[in-house]
């Protein structure tokens, strides 16, 4: 209806899956991915996905749990031992968490909020480029929802503004830009959102600790103290601002 096709949905390729994974598995993995410390493992681990040891993947975690989340990975087929002490990423095709982080957040409105999901989609027919990563239909209502793997040290006004125009071309009714993160929003990923859109004249305005929001639609989000609690204080926000009457 809003004149896009579109050309991918749901990609696997990119994942962080085992060869022979099943829906178990998919089950267990994510699980391990509400806990912020395993996503902090894993993007260690497919920096180094090539070669690493447990010494390589304890700036953010103590050994004991490395040690866990490798012995997990192992279990799962999803890294392999090599000499020594070291291992390796078994997939060729996986050089970035992203792809799996916009899959899990995609089943968090599924499986969380009976809301269903698409990740990694890519639609032509737009101004702006046509790929959002993840979009889903709440009550009916297009969400669209842009989500961050890297720190907000790597994040640029740029990719604010590629956001603002991907919302432009969706014309979604609610929009999340979540960025996975402990960090916090206001002191450069809010600021990037207020210059933004100075020219609309439309300010952000914090609701809850490290949530804002623009005209009760827009939401930036880091993942403190986690992504479900956000998304669902997103969702909540949303539809309860709209009233009855």
């Amino acid at each position: 209806r809003r004149g896009f096709e579109i050309l991918k949905a749901n990609p696997k390729e990119n994942l962080l899956f085992p060869a022979d994974w099943d829906s178990a598995f998919e089950d267990e993995l994510y699980e391990m991915l509400k806990k912020y410390s395993f996503r902090i493992f894993i993007r260690d681990v497919i920096k180094h996905r090539k070669s690493f040891g447990i010494d390589d993947l304890l700036k953010y975690s103590t050994r004991e749990w490395v040690e866990r989340y490798v012995a997990f990975l192992l279990d799962k087929g999803i890294v392999e031992r090599l000499a020594g002490d070291e291992y390796k990423l078994k997939s060729s095709t996986v050089f970035s968490f992203g792809d799996t982080l916009e899959w899990f957040v995609a089943r968090v409105f599924e499986k969380e909020f009976s809301i269903p999901a698409l990740w990694g989609v890519s639609l032509s027919g737009g101004k702006a480029g046509g790929d959002y990563d993840v979009i889903a239909c709440l009550e009916g209502q297009l969400v669209y929802v842009e989500v961050k793997s890297s720190p907000p040290k790597n994040v640029e006004e740029i990719e604010i503004k590629a956001f603002l125009d991907r919302i432009d071309d969706l014309v979604p009714s609610m929009a999340i830009f979540l960025e996975d993160t402990q960090l916090r929003m206001k002191d450069k990923i809010a600021p990037f959102f207020e210059k933004a859109l100075k020219k609309k004249r439309l300010k952000v305005k914090r609701l809850h600790e490290e949530i804002f929001c623009v005209k009760d639609r827009l939401f930036i989000i880091n993942s403190s103290p986690d992504i479900i609690n956000n998304l669902g204080f997103c969702t909540r926000h949303y539809l309860s601002a709209k009233g009855f009457w």
